[in-house]
């Protein structure tokens, strides 16, 4: 399969030029939240620390500074104790400025939970990017889990459609979401080219998946957190496909600190997922996720 470009990981030019110091050092437990977006199309948000933070932001510098045409920036804001991160929290991609962004205000539609179903609508002129949450009872140790969500799509959407050519590589349909998870201290060896240290702390379900139709739909997705063959890195490695980033796969399921789901194609898993309506909503498409884990 082509290499899966996604939107919340570094272009493979950033990645190139940031140091694999800068991976290594970000934190299970980030005093900082840096988001970095990038003219390719392409937004990341990190948990760092402020030595990480400094680096990733010299690294940045020298970069647009290289006249490679790639320009980024770096937004960072200080993680309060007041700061909710345990919720679930659906994330937008907005090509026009090149970021990401959670939904947070009540104007921006955030997912709302009742029981284990989280709920959100789909809006019409916003990528839906994610639906993650980093709550300690379901992050952490998940080696021996097994990721189950019942999904249900209904409203009066007239079709799904990504970005970037990422439905089959070449068009922006079909649309589909699937599992995704971030450990942020399994950074491989960022020895080689490209350098592989950041592609292994982002974690896609590989080949699980579940295509976004018109109409209503319900269906059910499970993933083996223990089988790497059931995974994918950013860089679309499976999680067995050398010792190396079968090294990175083992403490990454150990050490999870976000999880849910991610929305893009079957080519690119997540460059978000826009819905398309024949009139101006309401009523919106509505997504609904019954995420739990097993033993």
């Amino acid at each position: 399969m082509r290499r899966l470009v996604v939107a919340l990981a570094i272009s493979l030019g950033l990645t190139a030029a940031l140091s694999g110091s800068v991976a290594a050092d970000i934190s299970l437990n980030p005093t900082n939240q840096a988001i970095l977006s990038c003219n390719d199309g392409h937004s990341v948000i990190l948990g760092v620390d402020s030595t990480a933070l400094s680096a990733l932001t010299a690294d940045v510098q020298s970069l647009n500074a290289s006249g490679t045409g790639l320009s980024c920036t770096v937004d960072a804001t200080t993680l309060g104790p007041s700061t909710e991160t345990t919720k679930w929290t659906v994330y937008d991609y907005n090509p026009s400025n090149n970021a990401i962004a959670p939904r947070n205000s009540p104007n921006s539609m955030p997912a709302t939970t009742s029981g284990d179903t989280t709920m959100f609508n789909f809006r019409p002129d916003k990528f839906t990017a994610l639906l993650t949450t980093t709550d300690p009872t379901l992050t952490g140790d998940l080696s021996s889990k097994t990721l189950s969500d019942t999904i249900t799509v209904s409203g009066p959407a007239t079709g799904f459609m990504t970005q970037h050519g990422g439905g089959d590589c070449s068009n922006n349909i079909p649309a589909a979401v699937r599992f995704y998870f971030i450990s942020p201290s399994a950074s491989g060896s960022s020895v080689g080219t490209p350098p592989a240290g950041f592609y292994t702390q982002f974690w896609w379900s590989n080949p699980m998946h579940l295509p976004l139709v018109a109409g209503n739909q319900t269906a059910t997705i499970s993933a083996m957190m223990s089988d790497p063959n059931q995974w994918s890195d950013w860089n679309g490695q499976k999680g067995d496909s050398s010792l190396v980033v079968m090294e990175a796969f083992e403490k990454a399921i150990r050490h999870v600190q976000t999880i849910g789901l991610s929305f893009g194609g079957e080519c690119f898993f997540e460059t978000g997922v826009v819905a398309g309506y024949s009139g101006t909503p309401p009523p919106y498409e509505v997504f609904s996720s019954s995420f739990s884990e097993s033993p």
